[in-house]
């Protein structure tokens, strides 16, 4: 075999010396050392070597990287680098000019041996098989294509039976004619060029062969769309053309298939997600170079759609969604966008539209087109959508933000009544920035145990003994200050947060409890405020567990929930409700009178007690309204035995009329703010000295609600 031929690249020369010495001994002959890149370029050239062994880093405007490329470029060698550099910076550039081997210094003899010798192994079977590609495509092996050779000046020698319905000529028509008679090309898309056989064959016979598609035009007329590879053989004498036609009929339509599951939502047929999303893009764009007009983006979300899903199941949810998608896009310009964007949530572009008033008019449009009753199987469905509206301004940079404020939008919108729709404005993304910011506050301050409870009292209207206690959530942020419960118990609400921030205030106000009745303290209960959230958990063992815990009478506990939390699973809340009674803990129904409570329901309610809302209240001196309505809720609670307590008192006038209409139990400023609890223990010292009579409060702090 004969010795190989190796070019050393390296610009340190002792180092090259010695990586020549190393090849001579184990056989190889070193043609040259170059020691830059524009030197090694020449050197390859000239000499042709089997293999070139390569430094990256060389001392010139040409790296080993730069070198190589433009060597494989011109000469088919295989290159291996050799060098310190192992970054994947440097292997990602190397890997452009497909090297052979990459070795890494300082390295010994057996390891580059094994790779040149791998690299040139390498490079003749690659050799080899490119050999018999070339052959193979030259002796028209694959008829299940259209397959014809021609000489370069355009004669026929052979078409196949493929070739020959594909064209509309026969063998002996198309022998006797040229291919560029026989072969009629025409553009695979309106504005795409053709492939120019004539200057391919005569002008430019050393390009590498083409894949292309194109269409032909048979001799009758007929149109295909096929993929034409060429293939230019020179080395006979004339040289060769190979042409070969596959017909695209089977794989187009495969392709359209692709496209529409990548593109579209198959259960409505509308654009999904990724499409909609590219369709915004363009809008984007195009606003930025020159048009002048806008677009609006519109979240169109089913309203209750989970009820239909859940009552009549996903079969008959898919239906109403097929005709949702259908009534819409009745509604539509051709030049706007449908889209199925998730589940029962879809998205449309309206593109352009002139103003925010154009916006809304085509939403209301859409709202209506959904409004009318659809029927499945045996059921007549009412159907309504809430809609958040982006419109464009100049601040809108990507996508992603459009479809944030829209969704936010829509979550506003979905909040009021059912057919609602939200135009979206700053104020709102604030206002979800704030959210995000107070829910992740919020759980390290429970992680921190920031949050404190808060006690006040409740006083028997005409003894004015404090009879019990309401314990209430405060949140001292360490930047923020004092946050309003009205702030936080909504995002714990919407988070199930309020979970565990609930198990917090219980255990704690067991805690105290327990520490007043080793003080003393005692005769009183002090009532914690209930959610809806942990109605859906175990919450009379909860309740159980914490008692035990903290080893408390449940005489000394309450409950309170108000009565949006009783109405929600009326039937579970009552057995629940009634357990914590038999555990010995009064129940209190709070903010009575705000809420929609059916009065057959409230009477089926384990309750001990009424609390009128402060808002009745507190115009209860010079509002004729509130004096009645307070008067009736009072008589009610008696006809139902139950105690009655009215929040919010804060003046005499205010307590006076309270107790002309014998209300049990009054709260408010008018005998105490709420405290914390070493304030309230002093206040029950303070209560002790009076002889168990609350004094009223000196001061008169507006409440925090």
């Amino acid at each position: 075999m004969p010795t190989k031929r190796l070019l050393v690249v390296e610009d340190e020369v002792l180092v090259a010396r010695d990586i020549k010495a190393r090849l001579t001994r184990m056989g190889y002959e070193v043609l040259a050392i170059a020691t830059r890149g524009a030197e090694a370029i020449a050197k390859a050239l000239l000499l042709r070597p089997d293999l070139v062994l390569m430094d990256i880093n060389l001392r010139d405007d040409i790296d080993g990287i730069q070198a190589a490329i433009e060597i494989r470029s011109q000469y088919d060698v295989p290159v291996i680098f050799c060098t310190a550099y192992s970054n994947e910076a440097t292997l990602e550039r190397a890997k452009v000019s497909e090297p052979y081997g990459y070795v890494l210094k300082p390295f010994d003899n057996r390891e580059l041996e094994i790779n040149i010798e791998i690299a040139l192994y390498k490079h003749r079977a690659e050799k080899d098989l490119s050999e018999s590609r070339r052959r193979l495509d030259a002796t028209l092996s694959n008829v299940s294509d259209g397959v014809i050779a021609a000489q370069i000046d355009g004669q026929i020698l052979f078409i196949n039976p493929v070739a020959q319905k594909l064209t509309g000529w026969c063998q002996q028509e198309a022998q006797a004619s040229s291919l560029f008679e026989v072969l009629v090309l025409l553009p695979f898309a309106p504005g795409e060029s053709v492939l120019d056989l004539t200057k391919l064959a005569m002008d430019q016979p050393q390009q590498p062969s083409l894949r292309l598609r194109h269409l032909i035009q048979a001799a009758d007329g007929g149109i295909t769309p096929v993929e034409i590879a060429v293939n230019i053989q020179l080395n006979n004498d004339p040289g060769l053309i190979v042409i070969t036609l596959r017909d695209l009929h089977q794989q187009l339509l495969y392709e359209e298939e692709i496209r529409r599951n990548a593109f579209y939502d198959s259960l409505t047929g509308l654009p999904n997600r990724l499409l909609f999303l590219d369709h915004l893009k363009s809008a984007l764009y195009r606003r930025r170079q020159a048009d002048q007009d806008t677009f609006a983006v519109a979240f169109v979300g089913l309203d209750g759609f989970s009820v239909i899903n859940e009552g009549l199941g996903h079969d008959h949810g898919d239906q109403v969604l097929r005709e949702i998608a259908r009534r819409i896009s009745t509604q539509v310009r051709p030049e706007d966008t449908v889209s199925r964007f998730s589940g029962d949530l879809f998205a449309v572009l309206l593109d352009p539209v002139n103003t925010a008033s154009g916006a809304i008019e085509a939403c209301q449009q859409l709202q209506q087109a959904i409004m009318p009753s659809l029927v499945i199987g045996n059921n007549s469905l009412e159907l309504s959508s809430s809609i958040g509206i982006v419109l464009y301004h100049e601040g809108y940079q990507t996508p992603d933000a459009i479809i944030r404020d829209a969704d936010t939008a829509l979550h506003r919108a979905k909040r009021g009544a059912k057919g609602s729709y939200m135009m979206f404005d700053t104020h709102m993304h604030e206002t979800a920035l704030n959210f995000i910011r107070l829910k992740s506050h919020m759980q390290q301050a429970l992680n921190d145990e920031d949050f404190e409870v808060y006690y006040q009292p409740i006083v028997d209207c005409r003894t004015e003994k404090m009879v019990s206690l309401e314990a209430l959530l405060r949140w001292q942020h360490p930047a923020r200050g004092l946050v309003a419960p009205g702030d936080f118990i909504p995002i714990a609400e919407q988070t199930g947060l309020i979970r565990p921030l609930g198990r917090l205030v219980l255990r704690s106000v067991c805690r105290q409890i327990r520490n007043w009745s080793e003080q003393g303290f005692g005769g009183f209960q002090v009532a914690v405020n209930l959610s809806a959230k942990q109605f859906e958990s175990d919450l009379v063992r909860t309740v159980q567990d914490i008692i035990l815990e903290t080893d408390i009478s449940p005489l000394m506990l309450g409950v309170e929930i108000t009565e949006g939390v009783a109405m929600q699973n009326i039937e579970q809340n009552i057995l629940m409700l009634q357990a914590l009674r038999d555990l010995g803990l009064t129940v209190s129904i709070d903010d009575f009178g705000t809420g929609h409570s059916s009065l057959a329901y409230l009477k089926r309610l384990p309750l001990n007690t009424l609390k009128i809302d402060q808002s009745f209240i507190q115009d209860i001196a010079i509002n004729t309204d509130d004096r009645e309505i307070t008067r009736a809720i009072i008589d009610l609670g008696h006809n139902l035995n139950l105690k009655v307590l009215a929040e919010g008192v804060e003046t005499t006038e205010q307590l006076q009329f309270l107790r002309s209409c014998d209300c049990d139990y009054v709260q408010g400023y008018y005998y105490s703010e709420p405290l914390p609890a070493a304030a309230m223990s002093a206040y029950l010292r303070c209560q002790l000295a009076y002889g168990s009579k609350v004094p009223p409060s000196t001061s008169r702090v507006v409440p925090v609600i």
